[in-house]
């Protein structure tokens, strides 16, 4: 396998990966928005509920930024072989 066709796998892989992370955050938000996850009928977030919701949303953020550093990476590294 040569390198270019490493690198497209890992690429697919990485992509395939946030995709499904997506599609996960996205029912779970879905799931909260109908009250199945807080058992409440109010709507109403308490601030522990609301912190708890700032730090995920922070892991997240870094998370996404790291994601986007090595797709970036990879996507250079490509160009880079196809330049070659």
């Amino acid at each position: 396998m040569s390198k270019l066709d490493e690198a497209q796998q890992r690429l697919h892989q990485a992509v395939s990966g946030l995709e499904e992370a997506a599609r996960a955050a996205s029912a779970s938000l879905n799931a909260q928005d109908s009250g199945q996850d807080s058992g409440q009928d109010s709507g109403m977030v308490t601030t522990a509920e609301l912190e708890a919701i700032k730090s995920r949303n922070a892991a997240l953020e870094s998370a996404n930024m790291a994601v986007a550093q090595r797709l970036d990476g990879a996507i250079a590294q490509i160009k880079e072989i196809l330049d070659d």
